[in-house]
């Protein structure tokens, strides 16, 4: 591979004066042409219609208000069909509704109360419980009774078919 000449500090400065002198001549021609567009600005006159401003004004208003109104007459027509709902719905409708609802509390609350307070507590399930295994105990023993003494079994079979 070959190796790659490097400039000298020659070229790069009478480079670097070229650029400079492009640079400068750019500049100037645009300053000129600024200028020119300054010069032109200070002639240029602007005239206000205030007629024409106030007539978009008074039009602008218009919409505005048409708009409005709009919006009041569209408003007025929800008013209006909300009231027939809310004359359906009538207050002696929601009276005869929460009396009814009321007693039908009332009914539930009492029906829960006679339904708990008629039941039998757990006393008086042991009580029972107590009684039932005592019967089958004596049921158990008057059984085995009659099973060792067939004769009395048998006098007492005789006697219940009398």
């Amino acid at each position: 591979m070959a190796k790659q000449a490097k400039p000298k500090v020659s070229e790069l400065v009478e480079i670097l004066i070229q650029q400079m002198d492009e640079f400068q001549k750019v500049t100037k021609e645009r300053n000129e042409v600024l200028s020119n567009s300054i010069s032109k600005l200070k002639y240029l006159k602007v005239d206000f219609n205030v007629a024409e401003l106030e007539a978009m004004k008074q039009a602008n208003r218009a919409i505005l208000i048409k708009d409005f109104e709009n919006f009041h007459t569209q408003t007025r027509k929800n008013n209006k069909e909300l009231l027939k709902a809310h004359k359906k719905v009538s207050s002696s409708k929601l009276l005869y509704l929460t009396v009814l609802n009321t007693l039908i509390f009332l009914s539930a609350v009492t029906m829960l109360y006679v339904t708990f307070n008629g039941s039998t507590n757990k006393s008086q399930i042991e009580n029972l419980v107590q009684e039932n295994n005592r019967l089958k105990r004596q049921s158990e023993s008057i059984s085995k009774f009659f099973q060792e003494h067939k004769e009395t079994d048998a006098q007492f079979k005789e006697w219940v078919e009398k």
